[in-house]
């Protein structure tokens, strides 16, 4: 997902530290205008205001077992999610489903496997330097009586910064979970670290490369960078949905005759992403493939009758797919 803290790499192409990132009004501006946001949006720590106290949900997946945390969410304008699309038809879709029009409250789910010796979390999280909405994790942890240093694995779907942003401690800059290998599917490593990422990208973005690099940097020794099908731990697999990143991958969980996917970001909304596929989505890189991803993965998920858990969807985004017509419909529960 897009939004706020949108650094330039130094003149030694350096990613810049989040806590010394200063941002004049001009730059504020300008931000806010590409974005699609509002500059009250891009707020420093000093303005954080209460992420979701949401408590943890817990569900099995035969053996394996499933618990969703929150890290807090995220507003945004509706503008931002169908950009292609006149905004009274977004508008009107919102109505239909009985959902407010004047914006959108985009979740943060993020999800912990246990199963077998492994304690495996799916993405980070956005950390406190993303969005004043964020970085509730690590607090949301404690309350379930989940230590950090006892995940065995970190499991990144892509390097966005509310996915990211949350491995390294927002104070003192140490791994928040220091006990953990990482995975990441290779090609979207390559794209995030390499050293002319920020040339590939909108310059709206160049602080998505800073701070992917900053993040992921600290880990680089402790990361397997897989094929987008690779098998993660006994029972668990990416599964390629390229294009909201370039190596955008899910997490799919199986245990007896039960499966769940773990979304990532390839389904970003409980309304457009299933009724309206082919709409380009606001936060996609690469919109075109993520239209061919989506379908494909609905016609899966549908036919399949496989479970998911969705990172932004309405918490804690653990539902199914199902068809509604031609169209698909989340089911939640």
């Amino acid at each position: 997902m897009f939004a706020a803290h949108v650094p330039q790499p130094d003149s030694q192409g350096s990613p810049i530290a989040m806590d010394k990132l200063v941002l004049d009004r001009r730059s504020l501006l300008k931000l806010s205008a590409v974005l699609g946001l509002a500059p009250s949006v891009l707020v420093a720590r000093s303005t954080r205001v209460q992420a979701s106290d949401a408590p943890a949900h817990r569900f099995s997946v035969g053996d394996a077992e499933i618990t969703v945390l929150s890290d807090g969410h995220m507003e945004l304008p509706l503008a931002n999610l169908a950009p292609d699309v006149p905004i009274d038809e977004v508008k009107k879709a919102f109505a239909e489903a009985g959902l407010p029009t004047n914006g959108h409250t985009s979740q943060v789910n993020v999800s912990l496997i246990r199963t077998g010796d492994d304690l495996i979390l799916v993405d980070t999280g956005g950390g406190l330097n993303f969005l004043a909405t964020l970085g509730a994790l690590v607090d949301r942890m404690d309350e379930a009586d989940i230590d950090p240093a006892e995940i065995t694995k970190v499991v990144l779907t892509h390097a966005h910064p509310d996915h990211v942003w949350g491995i390294i401690d927002d104070f003192d800059e140490s791994e928040r979970f220091p006990n953990a290998s990482y995975t990441m599917c290779a090609n979207e490593w390559d794209f995030w670290m390499a050293e002319d990422a920020a040339s590939k990208v909108p310059e709206a973005l160049y602080g998505f490369v800073s701070g992917a690099q900053r993040n992921l940097s600290p880990i680089a020794e402790k990361t397997e960078r897989l094929a987008p099908d690779a098998e993660i731990a006994p029972g668990i697999h990416y599964v390629p949905t390229p294009g909201h990143t370039i190596g955008h991958c899910s997490v799919l969980v199986e245990s007896g005759s039960e499966q769940v996917m773990i979304t990532g970001d390839a389904l970003t909304h409980q309304v457009l992403a299933f009724e309206h596929p082919r709409w380009h989505y606001g936060m996609d890189q690469f919109p075109d493939q993520a239209v061919e991803t989506r379908l494909a993965l609905l016609d899966r998920l549908a036919t399949d009758r496989i479970g998911i858990v969705a990172y932004h969807l309405p918490w804690p985004g653990v539902g199914r797919v199902e068809t509604k017509g031609a169209v698909w419909r989340f089911a939640a529960g």
